[in-house]
């Protein structure tokens, strides 16, 4: 064989995905364009097996199905803005490598959302927040999902401080969080620890009589997130499981 020709499993493995794509979403002009300005023959040539071609296959198609939902319109000027285009590909890379389907929509969801609200201004800050979200594994967003139900049902009162708000609820989350995702709560505190490198959760300090600490709450960084990303039940399978 020619040392320039293809080997067969190169020859089904280069640009398949971007056909398959290109076939999928045929009669949607603006996600062929997203899928046609990825540059596939330089990613998928370097890959060892047909099978991962098909696996990574399966995760665009999550990705561009959960782009193409809802009322927001993905218009041809947009596709064109440099601003756009550097969100699009960080994004599409990250949701490319993620195993987890429901973290490839919350990545779709992300792009979408951030680049047509007001909610980041600035390319350098989206790209903050795609950090943070690649950053959190799927338990750590049930985590913050399960606090973040609590924390609703126990809004601060006044003259109440933080302590003294997660004080009302906080063995009763620990508890269900350990069922849910069957970790002990000193796995559950070390999960939150790390959780605070994100600045979506912080542990509360201070010299309170009789605290020894372990107690935390949400912060506005966390808050964004969950806007930009429309978290809901469905969308993480460990609560599913409760």
């Amino acid at each position: 064989m020619d040392k320039n020709e293809l080997s067969i499993p190169d020859k089904i493995i280069k640009n398949s995905i971007q056909d398959d794509l290109l076939k999928k979403y045929s009669k949607n002009t603006v996600i062929r364009g997203l899928i046609q300005a990825v540059p596939y023959g330089a990613v998928v040539d370097n890959l060892l097996t047909v099978s991962y071609n098909n696996i990574l296959l399966d995760r665009a198609k999550i990705f561009y199905d959960e782009l193409g939902m809802g009322r927001i319109e993905l218009t041809p000027d947009l596709i064109k803005n440099e601003d756009f285009l550097h969100s699009y590909f960080s994004t599409y890379k990250a949701a490319l490598f993620t195993k987890q389907r429901e973290k490839i929509r919350f990545f779709a969801r992300l792009l979408k959302n951030g680049m047509y609200s007001r909610i980041i201004s600035k390319a350098d800050e989206y790209d903050d927040y795609l950090k943070i979200l690649d950053d959190l594994t799927n338990r750590e967003l049930t985590i913050l999902y399960l606090l973040d139900t609590y924390e609703s049902r126990n809004e601060i009162k006044e003259n109440e401080n933080e302590l003294q708000r997660a004080d009302s609820f906080w063995n009763e989350f620990e508890k269900e969080t350990s069922q849910v995702l069957n970790i002990s709560p000193a796995e559950l505190k070390g999960f939150l620890t790390r959780i605070e490198r994100t600045g979506c959760y912080t542990a509360i300090t201070g010299a309170y009589f009789g605290y020894t600490g372990g107690r935390g709450h949400l912060t506005e960084t966390y808050f964004k997130l969950k806007e930009l990303i429309h978290i809901k039940d469905e969308d993480l399978v460990y609560y599913r499981k409760l």
